[in-house]
């Protein structure tokens, strides 16, 4: 069943909400961490515990994460924490309750995807405490999924590291200080590096159509610029065109809501041409 996409041209998705967090020093030398300050590092009655978060807490265990450092961003739906690991810098997500989440209705992005268990399944439909829980986890894996599934098809994404309840641990896209990149909405750019994010931004575009999806909230919003690289951030609400009958209506949306938030930058985005050009990519491909 096809569900009118203007009910969801007022909702707030995740990254629409992100705000970044004043303090800015990511390097807290002398000062407790994130890990000491809210989540504290040992448990009298667990001694292998590090984080009161038991999602957290077992990503610590399978050797994911040590610690959280600082804030990059935080929203209604989700924050996202600088961490380190025994590899150096991660990035984690930590999604909010969803109770308390503003973007609940989701419904004509889930259209299609695969739940491979039908009381699972059956109790998202009614609702309900078992409902919800296992709605928001679904929700976080499908994140996770999607972005390893646009990686391995050469889309400039972060790598999927690990995912457990809540959480979810991302290869860190920022410079080796840890300081983390900015969204291209968050800058005012050059013409010359505004006309060359658009371009890469247009060709991560057709990257993720030719593997069959559609990000479902695609703009400057959702792209970083990191190394005069455009990398693209957020995927929740990625679909499969052969699963959901709001795949072609979610791309054009897409379409339009890149190339507006670009012409905020200077450039002229030519929405037609971009369309036409993305589609043509889907077509040809074996997906």
């Amino acid at each position: 069943m096809k569900i009118a996409l203007n009910k969801f041209d007022e909702e707030d998705l995740e990254a629409r909400n992100f705000v970044k967090f004043r303090n800015k020093k990511h390097k807290l030398t002398g000062k407790p961490s994130i890990t000491q300050l809210v989540s504290l590092t040992v448990h009298e009655s667990d001694p292998d515990a590090r984080f009161e978060n038991t999602d957290l807490n077992e990503l610590y265990q399978m050797d994911y994460l040590d610690e959280l450092i600082s804030g990059i961003k935080t929203g209604k739906e989700a924050s996202v924490y600088l961490g380190r690991n025994s590899g150096g810098w991660v990035a984690v997500k930590i999604y909010t309750d969803l109770r308390v989440r503003s973007f609940r209705h989701d419904e004509a992005y889930r259209i299609g995807r695969f739940i491979g268990d039908s009381r699972m399944e059956k109790a998202i439909e009614r609702g309900g405490q078992k409902g919800l829980d296992a709605h928001q986890i679904l929700w976080v894996q499908e994140e996770f999924r999607q972005m390893k599934h646009l990686y391995e098809h050469d889309v400039r994404v972060p790598k999927a590291i690990a995912v457990n309840g809540l959480a979810l641990v991302m290869e860190f896209i920022g410079d080796e200080t840890g300081n983390p990149a900015s969204r291209i909405s968050d800058l005012k750019m050059e013409k010359v590096d505004a006309q060359e994010a658009f371009r890469q931004s247009v060709q991560n575009l057709k990257g993720i159509v030719k593997s069959g999806r559609v990000h479902g909230d695609y703009s400057t919003f959702n792209i970083l610029w990191q190394d005069e690289k455009a990398v693209v951030i957020d995927f929740p609400q990625v679909m499969e065109f052969k699963n959901n009958p709001n795949a072609s209506a979610f791309l054009e949306r897409d379409v339009h809501s890149l190339c507006k938030s670009f012409k905020k930058q200077g450039v002229n985005a030519d929405e037609g041409k971009v369309l036409r050009d993305v589609r043509a990519g889907y077509r040809r491909s074996p997906d």
